[in-house]
């Protein structure tokens, strides 16, 4: 019994790596091809019939597209992480020393439930729950029981083109998530209540929403829409075979809005353009993505006049062995120069990526000027390493620091140093099996002179382990 046990054991074993090859999982889960994985489960199951003369179907894939009726198919699926955390004189020293690290776990299950071609409906819920931290959990850190996705949607068969509507509590990512992100970094992610339209046509897509973020509580079912933010946009992408464009519009109405200026009503629209893509021709590969974006609108009886522009530009040298990329990522974004005259030139990033400089989720993307070079290579086929430098000044001198969340992280007082931190980080991924990831990360930061002057100046250290399985 135990030998057959083994042996089923490992036969579930490979089957799971089996399915979870086609798996194609996405960032957004409803995003997931699932007939992909169901061909798996269907060549599985012809392949266990020829060797045992009888079909297995019991692998994961095998509960993806799986027909429930003639008209309605049903896929099931989720996630499970764990993650601890080490930080040495969190945010230079302004927070409280945890004692021996965080530990983080997070676990989504759902369903997508599919009535023929043009119905469908998607729940996901998810759990996230945080130890050790000695200040208490953050607002990104625990959410007991909430859905993160529970929408409806509708649409039109979609060969070469087509349009669709969906509503309800969705995540929400566009482009490289400068601008909206579902927060994969920190341990709760980011839902909206919202209504999406689309259409696609060729190499076009082009979204239109309304949305408003979903307000993160620590209880179970306790989240709910907030009553002071609203997002709306159109948001197009043009997928060509060398390079692809986005170009957005989006605005954002904040009733509290928060700067150095103080608390207003902040109307903010912002235009921007993307450009990405890559170019291979014999052993050498370039890649870049591009954006840039404008802002403007009315903070309380001010005027908002901001600004950014952020490149990655990398080169992968395919002809040696590890086949090393290195990169140069350079950005900025604009500062209020003065906080005293009636005009807000803080740039306002709306909903980006939570970790947007590094795991370390010290620094947000307002007020800055960045210069980051990075260096990544493979140790072998299912292990990569990735080294990189920040380099980070204040845009405006008369503005301060903000944090990942928007807020303010440090104010400008009487300091009128322009540096702000240099980050030195070491990474490595490994894809242990189909489905399993890991990664390690250690970081050392260094506050600069303004950070110094502003009672920030401990030295950053920072170590992350995480485990992620995917079915």
């Amino acid at each position: 019994m135990g030998a057959r046990a083994a042996r089923r054991g490992v036969l579930l074993l490979s089957l799971v790596a089996a399915d979870a090859a086609l798996a194609q999982f996405r960032p957004l889960r409803f995003d997931d091809d699932f007939r992909a994985q169901r061909q798996s489960c269907n060549e599985d199951a012809r392949k266990d019939a020829h060797e045992d003369g009888h079909e297995a179907g019991d692998g994961i894939a095998c509960w993806k597209d799986r027909p429930v009726s003639d008209d309605l198919r049903l896929s099931l699926g989720g996630d499970l992480r764990w993650r601890y955390e080490h930080a040495g004189n969190p945010r230079y020293g302004l927070d409280r020393q945890d004692k021996r690290g965080v530990l983080m776990q997070r676990a989504s299950v759902f369903a997508d439930l599919r009535l023929d071609e043009h119905w469908r409906g998607f729940a996901q819920l998810a759990s996230s729950i945080t130890k050790g931290r000695a200040g208490g959990p953050s607002p990104v850190d625990e959410d007991r029981l909430d859905p993160t996705n529970l929408f409806v949607e509708w649409r039109s068969a979609m060969g070469q083109g087509g349009v669709g509507l969906r509503a309800g509590v969705q995540e929400l990512q566009f482009g490289s998530g400068r601008a909206i992100d579902a927060r994969e970094g920190p341990n709760v992610r980011r839902s909206f209540d919202a209504v999406r339209a689309y259409a696609t046509s060729g190499a076009w897509r082009v979204d239109a929403f309304t949305a408003a973020p979903r307000q993160n509580r620590p209880g179970s079912f306790d989240d709910a829409r907030s009553t002071t933010q609203r997002l709306r946009g159109l948001y197009a992408t043009r997928t060509g075979s060398v390079t692809s464009w986005d170009v957005y519009a989006l605005h954002l109405d904040d009733a509290a809005a928060r700067y150095v200026q103080g608390v207003a009503h902040e109307r903010r629209w912002s235009l921007g353009t993307r450009v990405f893509g890559g170019r291979q021709a014999g052993d050498w590969h370039w890649d870049w993505n591009w954006e840039g974006a404008v802002q403007g609108g009315r903070f309380g009886d001010a005027d908002i006049r901001a600004w950014s522009l952020a490149t990655d530009t990398g080169y992968t040298f395919d002809g040696v062995a590890g086949q090393p990329r290195v990169g140069l990522l350079l950005a900025v974004a604009s500062g209020d120069k003065d906080p005293h005259d009636d005009r807000l030139g803080t740039l306002n990033p709306f909903y980006p990526r939570g970790n947007y400089f590094g795991d370390e989720a010290t620094l947000g993307p307002r007020n800055f000027l960045n210069i980051h070079p990075a260096l990544s290579f493979k140790v072998a086929p299912q292990v990569q390493l990735n080294a990189s430098l920040d380099f980070f000044w204040r845009h405006s001198t008369r503005d301060g620091v903000y944090a990942p969340n928007g807020l303010l992280f440090r104010a400008a007082g009487d300091s009128r140093a322009r540096y702000v931190a240099t980050i030195a980080s070491l990474g490595a991924t490994w894809t242990m099996a189909p489905g399993w990831s890991s990664t390690a990360v250690v970081a050392y930061a260094q506050p600069g002179a303004f950070l110094r002057e502003t009672g920030a100046g401990e030295v950053l250290s920072f170590l992350s382990l995480s485990a992620q399985y995917r079915f």
